[in-house]
């Protein structure tokens, strides 16, 4: 079980005329506030719109709140804002699993646990939950005090849980997030909404349905039914992402793995790998990894199925 989750931890992009469709803002869930219509995809912003939505490839978000694009060698050192929260998260799950079997002998009891882990770098994740010995399910809440991941940021707030501890090595794990604060380096952000981890041997999955409200520009990012599914490899990890992402400035696209992304081990960056995102009208782009440096975005602007435009970029 500790593998399968540290396959979390180890790890969620002119000329040509547009897609018709699109518009404006409309009303929209709280909190997010961005546009809400499909994206109208062109020549102009396919590139972006593909960085800002692969992003979020790595663990199911968008980490840049801004349509502005870093340059050709801006993304190449950024974590995605997810992969640093599912990191913190999967490392937190870790400690709700226990030492040995969660089945007792009868009678049933409802067990209390108050247990709190120190992150030795001034940081600790306090778990309180109520923990049933014979299903092994569990609610509660875990609270972070400035908790550290492995893989970078600091995580605040207080987060209701619930699940199920199946056995020493198998866990279904919500987070509920009320208002819960993530920073890594720049980037400051609000969490609102829910991420369900589920991981057994060989890899897992995290479904998101998540809010991300930056808290220097109040721009958001949406994450609707957003899964990640993760499977260990030799020596790799093989990641897929489907869903739909509502980028603030843009609208939503929907998300589908065309080839898998392998992550050597060690590596935060993919070798290989293609997503296509789908926008206004059937108008798509298509993000395709060459190698470590270099990735290639293709645009479908009439939706006919045959990409007319593309551009090659290093990270």
């Amino acid at each position: 079980m500790r593998k399968a989750l540290s396959v979390f931890t180890a790890l969620l992009l002119a000329g040509l005329s547009a897609c018709g469709g699109g518009g404006g803002g409309g009303s929209s869930p709280s909190p997010y506030t961005g546009l809400t219509t499909p994206a109208v995809i062109t020549s102009s912003n396919a590139d972006d719109i593909a960085r800002q939505s692969f992003q979020g490839g790595d663990l199911g978000a968008n980490a840049l709140l801004s349509p502005a694009r870093y340059g050709d060698v801006g993304s190449g050192g950024e974590r995605p804002l997810t992969l640093t929260l599912v990191r913190l998260l999967s490392g937190a799950a870790v400690g709700v699993l226990p030492a040995s079997s969660p089945r007792a002998a009868e009678p049933q009891a409802i067990v209390p646990i108050d247990n709190t882990e120190f992150d030795g770098m001034g940081g600790s994740v306090r778990y309180m939950l109520s923990v049933n010995d014979q299903t092994g399910a569990f609610t509660g809440r875990i609270v972070f005090t400035n908790f550290h991941g492995d893989g970078g940021g600091v995580i605040n707030g207080t987060v209701p849980v619930s699940g199920v501890v199946y056995s020493t090595d198998y866990i279904e794990i919500r987070f509920n997030f009320q208002s819960v604060r993530v920073v890594d380096g720049t980037t400051d952000v609000t969490a609102k909404g829910t991420v369900d981890l589920t991981a057994g041997t060989g890899g897992g999955q995290a479904t998101l349905n998540l809010y991300f409200t930056d808290n220097g520009t109040g721009k958001t990012v949406w994450l609707s039914n957003y899964t990640v599914a993760v499977t260990d490899l030799a020596g790799a990890t093989d990641v897929r992402t489907f869903g739909r992402i509502y980028l603030h400035d843009y609208g939503y696209v929907d998300v589908w793995t065309e080839v898998p992304f392998i992550y050597p081990a060690l590596s935060t960056q993919p070798s290989s790998g293609a997503i296509t995102l789908t926008g206004s009208n059937n108008c798509r782009a298509r993000l395709t990894v060459v190698d470590a440096a270099t990735y290639t975005v293709e645009l479908d602007a009439d939706g006919n199925g045959s990409y007319e435009w593309s551009v090659t970029h290093i990270w």
